[in-house]
């Protein structure tokens, strides 16, 4: 679901609510005209005073217009009265701000924004584990603090998780760098992915995370079918895409052209995209085409993750 989609369904959700209450009173108004005499006079009243305010306004008796405006509050008093004594709610809004319309001065309103943030999320954790992967929660513990010949595990990852957590602070969807995480399985690429996802969806980016694999068979299947829901052409305008897993999904002729495709439109559109991949240069080189690696090499900042598969070292600890 794109922001512009989180963002219309929350509208409709606050407007439907409001929609539902209004109806929820008039349902109740009308059953206490039935059950208390007063309160149906009073509704009797009121109706038939708007048209005396109506004219005496358009006649200019200032006097009389006052007169009627005393009135109408009185008995609006009385019967908001009679309507809480009933049980029956007033015009009480989730939102005062916007008075549950969605929309302050035509703009969206915060609580329509940060009802979209949630759902964006809401949305991504049906998807991903977004829940448990979060920079607070990046254990460098799991690196050992040790010399190898690919470099020392934690203070390459220490430098990463830096990096990540001010790519994300920074973030400008028109400035920032692409990134490109290299390294074994169980190394933390998807970790940090989603860690990233998650803080950006919560300032109110426009997110799109995914699978190689999900991202390019929803592609290829809305590609070769009647029915298009626009995914690529959201996918290569979004604020950040963050490609996960790249080599794992099953790469078809048409797969290969995608991923060129992709990565060349947000360059060229100063769109920024991290990708995430256990393959080496050399085998991206050899399966999506000179012409992806040389664009990945040359313009995306690349990291090497190393140590050893955290998966298996929790598996081993239990």
């Amino acid at each position: 679901m794109t922001r512009k989609e989180c963002y219309e369904q929350c509208v409709n959700e606050v407007q439907n609510a409001r929609l539902a209450r209004a109806a929820k009173r008039e349902e109740g108004a009308e059953r206490l005209k039935k059950e208390n005499p007063r309160f149906a006079e009073i509704c009797e009243l009121l109706s038939a005073l708007s048209p005396k305010v109506a004219r005496a306004a358009i006649s200019g008796d200032t006097v009389e217009l006052e007169h009627l405006k005393d009135t109408v509050t009185v008995l609006g008093k009385e019967r908001a009265v009679l309507l809480k004594s009933a049980g029956i709610g007033g015009d009480d809004f989730a939102c005062e701000k916007c008075r549950d319309t969605g929309f302050v001065n035509g703009k969206y309103c915060d609580c329509i924004k940060q009802a979209a943030r949630e759902l964006a999320v809401k949305n991504l954790a049906a998807v991903a584990p977004v829940d448990s992967c979060r920079f607070e929660n990046f254990d460098l513990s799991f690196y050992p603090d040790a010399d190898t010949e690919n470099g020392n595990p934690k203070k390459r990852m220490t430098e990463i998780l830096k990096l990540c957590k001010e790519y994300t602070l920074n973030f400008d969807p028109e400035k920032s760098d692409s990134l490109l995480f290299i390294g074994n399985t169980g190394l933390g690429k998807t970790h940090l992915s989603l860690a990233m996802a998650y803080e950006l969806l919560m300032r109110g980016f426009d997110v799109i995370y995914g699978s190689a694999y999900n991202l390019f068979a929803r592609m290829e299947k809305e590609h070769f079918s009647e029915h298009n829901d626009n995914y690529y052409g959201d996918a290569v305008s979004c604020d950040l895409l963050i490609i996960d897993d790249l080599g794992g999904e099953f790469v078809s002729p048409y797969v290969q052209s995608l991923v060129y495709n992709i990565i060349n439109t947000r360059l060229l559109a100063r769109k920024p995209t991290v990708i995430n991949t256990n393959l080496s240069m050399a085998e991206i080189n050899r399966i999506y085409t000179p012409r992806v690696a040389s664009r990945l090499l040359g313009e995306y900042v690349a990291k090497k993750f190393i140590g050893s598969d955290i998966r298996q070292q929790k598996s081993i600890k239990k």
